[in-house]
């Protein structure tokens, strides 16, 4: 596992990740008797779908940290941004069309769309983030400190056929 590996888009995925499940145990809706409702209380499957898409944004920050290669990391980023696109459009569908038994919102359902709006920026920040090496300091796809490349060699153009 190399840290180094890890941009600021993978972090701020895995911490949305974390804000968003642990949202979901917390207050999202009131009751008519002023009693409040979790997210698990209120969904049917709704609180599932949410805690995958969580728990894969917190599992690209370990799959960036242990792949040796960008290729499986930047596949899984893209496929965690359309994670966060369906999570915020879920979330908002909830923050517009209240359960039946609900009468507001609650705290903990504006930190869920927080979490899951920071899946989609992050996951999106992650994608488009490929550094090149800094000038005098040659870097691998990784990040990690590399040899410089050799010196391309030049050759002669061709000559034509016709030419003595």
């Amino acid at each position: 596992m190399d840290l180094r590996r890890l941009r600021a888009g993978e972090w701020i995925v895995a911490v949305s990740g974390a804000v968003l499940f642990l949202a979901l145990f917390l207050p999202w809706y009131t009751a008519d008797a002023g009693k409040s409702t979790t997210a698990w209380q209120s969904f049917a499957v709704l609180d599932v779908v949410l805690a995958l898409i969580a728990a894969s944004a917190v599992t690209l920050l370990v799959v960036t940290a242990t792949q040796p290669v960008p290729a499986v990391p930047v596949a899984l980023a893209a496929l965690v941004a359309l994670g966060g696109l369906v999570a915020t459009v879920l979330v908002l569908i909830r923050v517009f069309d209240l359960p039946n038994e609900a009468a507001g919102r609650e705290w903990a359902l504006w930190l869920g769309l927080a979490g899951s709006l920071g899946i989609l920026g992050g996951s999106m920040l992650a994608v488009r983030d490929e550094r090149l090496s800094p000038p005098g300091r040659h870097t691998d796809l990784t990040g990690r400190p590399a040899h410089p490349p050799p010196d391309v060699e030049t050759i002669p153009a061709p000559r034509g056929e016709g030419a003595a």
